[in-house]
């Protein structure tokens, strides 16, 4: 192959050129993920608020059931002490004023649970308020996270372009029987097509090579590839 020496340094500029597009290509890729998962975090702690108002408002709806039944047992009471006015007999009248205790005993109880509910609903109340601060802050702190993200996306995407106007520069002088060769190499060992051999072993794979691959590789007048990584590899001047 004529020119084979001048070859090899397209390539290796070829190969500096894609490296880079393959970082930045994964570095854009990544952005989105990296939006998603916070706006998740965000989503999964305005959940945990909602689920907190709703306990809350369970608790108010059990609070008001019990001032309801409360408030019933207190007519309850009022009705046998208008009866006890009207009874004729003692017994008649310590029957009255033993259900009045019975009932009283039973408002004392349902008293107690309104308090533990209103306790509940206060400690409820302080946790919403703190996580409706805490997504405040988080709901800003994503915002400008995403605009910074964005930002850093459009620079990638800008940097990309030029690097891809550099390489379809680039390939117009690569020979044409070695550049399909190159492409599908890149594209099968994740981005690494063309490595150097440095001591005497790939840097693509850090395989020692036999000593008659690696005068072959110094030679410089064919593609030499690696017979562990099936990389084109060179020895740099």
């Amino acid at each position: 192959m004529e020119n084979f020496e001048e070859q090899m340094k397209l390539l290796v500029e070829l190969q500096a050129l894609d490296s880079r597009i393959y970082r930045l290509e994964d570095e854009i890729e990544a952005i989105p993920e990296g939006i998603k998962k916070a706006e998740d975090i965000f989503n999964g702690k305005s959940a945990e608020l909602k689920r907190l108002e709703e306990e809350l408002k369970a608790l108010q709806l059990k609070r008001k059931e019990k001032e309801g039944e409360l408030e019933s047992k207190e007519g309850t009471i009022k009705k046998y002490q208008t009866q006890m006015y009207q009874v004729k007999t003692n017994k008649e009248y310590t029957a009255l004023q033993e259900e009045i205790g019975r009932v009283r005993a039973d408002n004392s109880l349902i008293e107690e649970d309104i308090i533990n509910i209103l306790d509940k609903a206060e400690e409820e109340n302080k946790k919403i308020q703190k996580e409706k601060d805490f997504l405040k802050t988080e709901e800003a702190r994503l915002g400008e996270e995403k605009k910074v993200l964005t930002a850093e996306a459009d620079k990638i995407k800008l940097e990309l372009e030029g690097l891809k106007q550099q390489r379809s520069e680039l390939v117009q002088k690569v020979d044409k029987h070695i550049l399909p060769r190159y492409d599908r190499i890149i594209k099968s060992k994740a981005g690494l097509a063309v490595v150097p051999v440095i001591n005497d072993a790939c840097q693509g794979c850090h395989r020692v090579l036999p000593p008659q691959v690696v005068n072959e590789v110094r030679m410089k007048t064919n593609l030499i590839f690696c017979d562990n990584c099936a990389r084109i590899i060179y020895i740099e001047e």
